[in-house]
């Protein structure tokens, strides 16, 4: 490849661009291998490349501008250019154009069809250089700036390599900053003629060390020289004409010269104009090609930190882009006195410039949602409006830093565009403040039928499920139907008549049957979630959507587990008719009947017999009925050292078996007690009951713990082995399949770093024969292990190492605060995770979540990096806590030029004024890095404030921010998301203790004067850790309960978090509330324990006087007490003889009592004269 400089006759423009080296250049670079001695030539192409090469380098006059030859053509009195006898003749296009531009210039005229020369193309031909550098100089000798037209046209013949950026990245930052002081606010050959001043009147003999500490090219500069003394003798010799020795403009400040050398220079190069568009992603409109062209970085103007309107160039550079190079700033007058006038229409341009419009006060996460993942969002609105407006140069960009949105646009649609990006930002901020996290209320139940709370914006409940019913609804749609999302999401609004609390898209990787889905969407209310299922099949943009209820988690405290394990299980259905099979070796079937007959298993004798139907059967009768298969084979094979290859129950029909719900909750609350009790158990494990198919024999479920508590579920699946279900029959004992499966996984840049190592782990942890090691890549690039174990021990012994490998080493100290870390988000941020991953093979991870960072690789070159990691983070972090900005605002846009005439390219005379402290420039983004103390920050800005008001005007607000709380400069600054007020981070999060605390000041809002925003959920997230923001659940629930103890109620239970409705008080039973935490039956009307067939005011006396329910029970009856005992004793009918339960004999008349009923009669006969 090669850079080579072309004239584009299209374009009518020299284009700098790499391209191909021809045949035999390829060819003459082989050979040089053995100019010396026998060698070898390497081609880094192939020969089909080779082949697709030019033969022979094209000749030269079809590559240049045929200025020059055009001229001396003419002056040799050839009328007609394009029938003049060419030897390698040009495309006739590129004749026109080199005509056409000569006609520009004013040194051809058309007369009769032919072109001849005018006395000032007659001149151009006499000084023989390049037409446009021509009329430059005779230009300027026109307007008595002779010395200034030569040096001109003597620096734009070499401006791409005056200026040296060489060597290492600190050493072109170096040159960067060396550059600054000769740039000019009028362009790059403005700042070319301030280095040639300066360097001509440099002693001879320090010429290059001169040039050396400013970065210089010292050859360019003397081939400028040489330039200059030719062209010099040439207007002498040939035109009579005398360059003066001195100079009449000078770059220190504007002078009456500067619009004069931009018209000459504007009238030279007349064809290379180009317009601002008004975007700078856009940059310059070039007006004869109409397309949107950057200004190269090393841009005289960049240093400005201004845009011109209208400027003129040089050429154009191409490579990977297109850049304007050697440009020059010029006003719109000097188009109008243009003459000959151009070739575009300029009036139109200057019409067609772009509009901006700054949109302010929007929070951070609003922004990123704005924009969305990979600025997908932003990019499909700006897709939009483009399409709608029928304008490409629309465009849209958001400055997270500054909280604003910046909208590009033509006055004619500026409106329009306006109305559609507040449209979206205002839907956005509605989510934002609509988000609310789902949190279950207690640790029990399961996970798809447990009470659940939405906890939102302000901290408070904004819904509390206890009927179970569904919230969230997975979206589906038909095949090849584009949905717009703000248009779905509207849509199930609209159609719904609700609120949408939480939005999760279907990434389309890890599921299996869903690629028509879209996601899940989760609303405040049931009902608007089963208005949304009602929507099944309904048409939307031209396709079909259809909405079932989610049983996803996205969104609450239900996490998918990182890692887990997963346990099958089962037991019998049908009962064993005590009748098995054992299938063996057909020689062996004798032999084992033989050992096996007569073995007691259970509480019975077996009888053995060789099957008549199949040779390699035994039939086995007399089983014990209530013994299971495991059972039965373990006996079996305890009994004989022939091997037996398998065996089965002959089972008859099935049970009534308990309901599959019924059977997860069991299960859930024999396992619940082995999990630890700090985590809910809806995030240590799940239980899933399959619905058996009518001929299945046994019922089957699927057990999956979380990865990391291994020990846990061994001693949980250790308990249910062998036990039997709440209403199920003594033989329908659970059976723990005992192989476990686990994976471990890791991003692809992840796997790429840490490959050797984890081959190493792999081919060793296959070694062991019990165990199933497998590496397989996802969709998604990713890469995971799947391991299989006999037992949970086996598998976390595998998973231990791979975890340490995969997982990484989590970065902690104590001075990485999120704050620190959210500038891993930031360019400069990228740059310190990339430069770390290339020095030290290690890759640094960014959990964009949890803001956990991680470093992957061997230990050696995790240590290392995570020594540079946060050397560098935090010495970023103090860089963007001590910056003092050159640009924006009042200030004048050439301060960062004067900092530097004043204090030197490295700021070394600043370092003097304020000692102590280390500066660095940055160019590009117009600021200087303070290593030192805030009072040295200070100094400086007073400094640089000095400066900047010397010539320009500047104005101060006096409005510092101020903390709210503290009224002091915020420390750690936090802005909340509703009202981009900032705050101390540590006073919100005193703000936020006050509040758990005493379960007070909700909904919590923003404590500056007159605003009362909440916060939003995003807001508490980055706040609060994970356990104070359970904390602060836990105290908005109270809040909740206390704020609605008419309509909520906790349960009576101590401690117990569930919440249940209360009944109304006009019912005359309340209904029982059943706790799925502490399983205590209570009633919803008076909150006591529930007391089925009595109202609540007859239990409430009942439980005040115990005797009450007797004594209204006797009324009307004939009752009376026993005298011994005091048993309530009711007579229906029969003698006055009663035998109490305490066994004494009482007389009914005179309640006299007898040991025995003779004695009762005797009493009865004799006294009462009558038994009845």
């Amino acid at each position: 490849m090669v850079k080579e400089s072309r004239f584009e006759p299209g374009s009518g423009m020299n284009i700098l661009r790499i391209c191909s080296v021809n045949q035999s250049s390829a060819n003459q670079r082989a050979g040089r291998a053995g100019r010396t001695e026998p060698g070898r030539c390497y081609r880094l192409y192939s020969q089909n490349d080779f082949e697709g090469m030019p033969r022979h380098q094209e000749p030269e006059i079809r590559k240049v501008h045929l200025g020059v030859a055009v001229l001396r053509i003419l002056a040799l009195g050839i009328k007609n250019v394009q029938d003049f006898d060419f030897v390698d003749a040009p495309s006739p296009k590129a004749i026109e154009m080199a005509t056409r531009n000569l006609v520009q210039l004013g040194a051809v005229r058309q007369k009769d069809d032919a072109y001849e020369l005018t006395a000032e193309g007659l001149k151009l031909v006499k000084l023989g250089i390049e037409p446009r550098l021509g009329k430059m100089i005779l230009s300027c000798f026109d307007q008595n700036l002779s010395k200034e037209g030569v040096v001109l046209a003597a620096v734009m013949a070499n401006f791409s390599s005056i200026f040296c950026r060489v060597g290492s990245v600190g050493e072109k930052l170096q040159s960067d900053r060396r550059k600054v002081q000769f740039c000019h606010p009028n362009g790059d050959l403005f700042t070319l003629l301030s280095v040639y001043k300066e360097w001509e009147i440099v002693p001879r003999e320090k010429k290059n060390s001169w040039c050396w500490d400013n970065s210089i090219n010292a050859k360019s500069m003397r081939r400028c020289q040489e330039t200059v003394l030719e062209m010099e003798a040439c207007l002498l010799n040939e035109l009579n004409m005398i360059t003066t020795s001195y100079w009449s403009w000078h770059p220190q400040g504007p002078n009456q010269y500067d619009k004069v050398l931009q018209s000459i220079i504007l009238s030279s190069l007349a064809e290379n104009v180009a317009v601002y568009s008004g975007y700078d992603q856009l940059g310059y409109e070039v007006a004869l090609t109409g397309k949107c062209v950057q200004l190269h970085p090393s841009c005289s103007l960049l240093n400005f930190n201004q845009r011109p309107r209208w400027v003129v160039f040089g050429e154009v550079l191409a490579a990977a882009n297109e850049y304007l190079a050697c440009v020059t700033a010029f006003e719109f007058s000097s188009l109008v006195s243009l003459n000959p006038a151009p070739l575009f229409d300029f009036l139109k341009m200057d019409a067609q410039k772009l509009e901006k419009k700054v949109l302010t006060g929007f929070g951070v996460m609003l922004l990123k949602r704005f924009c969305g993942k990979f600025n997908s969002s932003i990019n499909n609105l700006v897709s939009r409006i483009r399409t709608s407006c029928r304008d490409e140069r629309i465009g849209i960009q958001v400055n997270v830093d500054e909280n604003e949105v910046l909208l590009y646009a033509s006055s004619r649609d500026m409106e329009s565009v306006t109305c559609q990006v507040n449209d979206a930002l205002e839907y956005e901020n509605k989510l934002l403040r609509n988000e609310c996290f789902e949190k279950c209320l207690f640790i029990g139940g399961s996970a798809g039928s447990a009470s659940v709370a939405l906890f939102g914006a302000g901290g408070v409940i904004k819904h509390l499920e206890l009927e179970k019913r569904c919230l969230a609804v997975d979206i589906f749609r038909s095949k090849g139907n584009a949905i717009d999302d703000k248009e779905l999401l509207m849509f199930l609004e609209r159609v719904t008549s609700g609120s949408i609390c939480m939005v999760h898209k279907y990434t389309g990787i890890g599921q299996d049957n869903e690629e028509n889905k879209w996601g899940t969407v989760k609303f405040l209310t049931p009902d608007a979630a089963e208005r949304a299922i009602i929507l099944n099949e309904v048409e939307f943009n031209g396709g079909f959507l259809k909405m079932v209820p989610s049983r996803s988690t996205h969104g609450t405290d239900q996490k998918m587990f990182r890692s887990v394990l997963r346990a099958k299980v089962s037991w019998p259905r049908r009962y064993s008719r005590g009748i098995g099979f054992l299938k063996c070796d057909p020689r062996e079937v004798a032999l084992l009947v033989d050992e096996l007959s007569d073995l007691p298993i259970g509480e019975k004798l077996i009888r053995c017999n060789a099957s008549d139907k199949y040779i390699d059967n035994i039939v086995i009768t007399g089983l014990d009925r209530n013994v299971s298969e495991v059972e039965i084979l373990e006996v079996l094979r305890a009994a004989t050292n022939r091997r037996i290859l398998d065996f089965f129950l002959l089972r008859g029909d099935s049970v009534e078996n308990p309901p599959v719900a019924t059977c997860e909750e069991a299960l859930r609350k024999e396992i619940s007690a082995f999990m630890p009790k700090r985590v809910p158990y809806v995030d240590s494990f799940r239980v899933q009951v399959f619905q058996p198919e009518p001929k299945e024999c046994f019922t089957k479920a699927s057990i999956t713990f979380d990865g990391s508590l291994h020990l846990e579920a061994a001693k949980a699946l250790e308990q249910i082995e062998g036990i039997v279900l709440p209403g199920c029959l003594p033989w329908q004992k659970i059976r723990c399949q005992q192989l476990f499966h686990s994976s471990v996984s890791c991003p692809a840049p992840v796997y790429h770093v840490i490959r050797d190592q984890l081959d190493s782990l792999l081919a060793r942890l296959r070694r062991n024969k019990d165990v199933n090691c497998k590496l397989e890549r996802n969709a998604n690039g990713s890469f995971i292990v799947r391991i299989s174990a006999t037992s949970t021990i086996a598998v976390a012994e595998l998973r231990r190492p791979l975890e340490l490998l995969m997982k990484g080493k989590i970065v902690e100290h104590v001075d990485i605060t999120p704050t620190v870390v959210q500038l891993l988000f930031s360019r400069e941020g990228i740059n310190i995770m990339r430069t770390i991953h290339g020095e030290t093979g290690a890759y640094i991870h960014l959990d964009k979540h949890s803001l956990h960072v991680r470093i992957f690789g061997s230990s050696v070159n995790v240590d290392r990096a995570e020594q540079r990691f946060i050397d560098s983070l935090l010495a970023l972090h103090g860089r963007k806590q001590l910056e003092v900005h050159l640009h924006g605002g009042l200030l004048p846009p050439d301060l960062m030029k004067r900092v530097v005439t004043a204090f030197g390219p490295d700021l070394s005379l600043l370092k003097e004024k304020v000692p102590g402290a280390e500066f660095s420039l940055n160019t590009k983004r117009h600021c200087i890095y303070i290593n030192g103390t805030k009072d040295m920050k200070q100094s400086v800005e007073d400094i640089i404030s000095e400066i900047a008001q010397r010539s320009f005007s500047t104005q101060t607000t006096g409005d510092e921010a101020h903390c709210p709380i503290c009224l002091c400069e915020p420390e750690d600054a936090y802005r909340l998301e509703a009202c981009t007020h900032a705050f101390c981070r540590s006073c919100l999060l005193e703000q936020c203790e006050s509040v758990i605390k005493s379960r007070e000041g909700f909904p919590m809002c923003c404590l500056s004067s007159g605003c009362r925003e909440p916060f939003l959920f995003a807001d508490l997230k980055s706040l609060l850790s994970t356990e104070k923001l359970e904390e602060l659940f836990r105290a908005s629930l109270g809040a909740f309960v206390t704020a609605n103890a008419g309509t909520y109620r906790f349960c009576p239970s101590p401690d117990c978090p569930s919440v249940y409705r209360t009944a109304d008080s006009d019912m005359e039973f309340g209904a029982p509330f059943v706790c799925d935490a502490c399983n205590v039956e209570t009633c919803t009307r008076c909150h006591l324990e529930y007391h089925p067939y009595l109202s609540c005011e007859t239990y409430q006396k009942v439980k005040d006087n115990p005797d009450i329910s007797v004594e209204e029970w006797s009324k009307g009856k004939d009752v009376q007490k026993c005298p011994v005992c005091s048993y309530v004793i009711e007579k229906v009918d029969g003698c006055n003889h009663i035998e109490c339960r305490c066994g004494k004999h009482v007389c009914w008349v005179c309640l006299l009592f007898f040991d025995s009923s003779d004695n009762c009669y005797e009493h009865l006969r004799s006294v009462h004269l009558s038994i009845t």
